[in-house]
């Protein structure tokens, strides 16, 4: 795995991803910057975000089960034998 993961960051793509990712850390990392902040409110973050998360799966989890009771129903059968009658016999 640990090779995979080497190839992947030597070839061209890989490296222009990871600097990608890089420069975004480092924005987050400018932006949110703030001296007020200490490790209380970013473990208030970090528990209000799970909860944001859990609560997002949750809603799309219902919306999905909802989509298909409204979708028909399909048959659970199917037939190998053709509608039209072969008369040729």
């Amino acid at each position: 795995m640990f090779q995979l993961f080497e190839l992947i960051l030597s070839s061209p793509i890989g490296a222009f991803v990871f600097a990608g990712v890089q420069d975004a850390l480092y924005a987050i990392i400018i932006a949110s910057d703030c001296d007020e902040c200490g490790f209380n409110d970013l473990g208030k973050l970090l528990f209000g975000g799970m909860l944001a998360a859990i609560l997002a799966g949750v809603i799309v989890s219902v919306l999905i089960r909802r989509m298909k009771e409204r979708a028909p129903a399909s048959s659970g059968f199917v037939s190998i034998r053709s509608p039209v009658d072969d008369k040729s016999r």
